[in-house]
């Protein structure tokens, strides 16, 4: 969920113009795949990520660099919050920024990690990290490797 939903559907649709119908020999499955390509265009200026994952991501992004900064000197306070985050668009832009900043954080930290104050702050950004992870997993489908692999349906789920 890192990128705008946009650019994966148009990842999609070239992979599925370069490197799918190229190798499809029946043309009922031609013509299959070329209307999947037809419903990605027109769906995709529909959608975008879900906004309320995302602000809830940014706001733990925030808080996490505030924590950081009260604990670790020389570790900036968050940046001032975004005005208006109306679209999943300025969310993936604001949590890009506060990622930045909390990279910034991670190489103040990390060389005096072993020190009480940064060593919780290093903690602080482990437990982050490792719930973001989480969070991401929750929403994402088991892969259907079997079925990939066989190249025909296997377990549907």
């Amino acid at each position: 969920m890192n990128i705008p939903l946009s650019r994966l559907i148009d990842g999609i649709i070239a992979t599925m113009r370069s490197d799918v119908i190229p190798h499809v020999a029946d043309p009922y499955a031609r013509g299959q795949a070329v209307g999947v390509i037809d419903l990605l265009n027109n769906i995709a200026p529909r959608v975008e990520w879900a906004q309320a994952p995302l602000a809830r991501l940014v706001q733990a992004k925030r808080d996490l660099l505030a924590e950081i900064a009260a604990l670790a000197p020389g570790v900036a306070a968050p940046p001032a919050a975004d005005a208006a985050l109306d679209s999943a668009d300025d969310l993936l832009a604001a949590k890009g920024r506060l990622d930045a900043a909390i990279g910034d954080a991670i190489a103040l930290i990390w060389p005096r990690r072993h020190e009480a104050a940064f060593g919780r702050a290093a903690a602080l950004v482990q437990a982050h990290l490792h719930d973001e992870m989480a969070a991401e997993l929750k929403m994402t489908r088991k892969p259907l490797f079997a079925e990939i692999a066989s190249g025909g349906e296997g377990a549907k789920s």
